[in-house]
């Protein structure tokens, strides 16, 4: 039955520990080559796309998350295969996000991590595990949000707790590959 399981829904089986010591990459809001060492108690990815509204909605908001959780460390993502760098710099130049975006033209940190849309919020431990995977709220659009994941699993992780949900549905649009 598991296996049955496991050939109808493939996409829902993601890995449990991300094999990385760091990020490397065109950080789009300095335009500069980085090379990011991860060693933060905990570690926050999320998956961008300039073609996605959904994704500068939450902008904003991760942008406070950032700042209200500063031991743990965040850092973007813009992961599309079609659109240019050029349009990715212009695009994430209108807006003032604190965290690197990396980005990720030939999806190689979208397929490392599983990610499905945008956005796509992972959240990993020292140790590499992911402790959290999912939509950062309820809803595509940060204004209409009624229930916050990925604040709610940063909340339990700096009282020294699990995430209460490990994984929470992704709303966006999809990851073309």
């Amino acid at each position: 039955m598991e296996i049955f399981l496991l050939m109808l829904f493939p996409f829902m089986v993601w890995a449990n520990k991300i094999d990385m010591k760091n990020i490397e990459g065109l950080d789009l809001r300095t335009m500069e080559n980085k090379s990011i060492e991860l060693n933060a108690k905990f570690n926050v990815f999320m998956f961008f796309s300039a073609s996605c509204p959904c994704s500068k909605s939450y902008f904003d908001y991760l942008n406070k998350l950032s700042e209200k959780y500063k031991d743990i460390q965040f850092f973007g993502f813009h992961s599309s295969k079609t659109l240019s760098t050029d349009v990715a710099k212009n695009y994430f130049s209108n807006f003032d996000v604190h965290f690197p975006v990396i980005q990720d033209k030939e999806l190689k940190y979208a397929n490392i991590f599983e990610a499905l849309k945008t956005p796509h919020v992972f959240v990993l431990d020292a140790k590499k595990n992911i402790v959290f995977h999912g939509g950062v709220a309820d809803s595509r659009h940060m204004t209409s949000a009624k229930n916050f994941y990925l604040e709610n699993a940063l909340n339990d992780i700096s009282n020294g707790n699990q995430p209460r949900m490990a994984h929470a549905k992704a709303l966006g649009c999809y990851i073309a590959r």
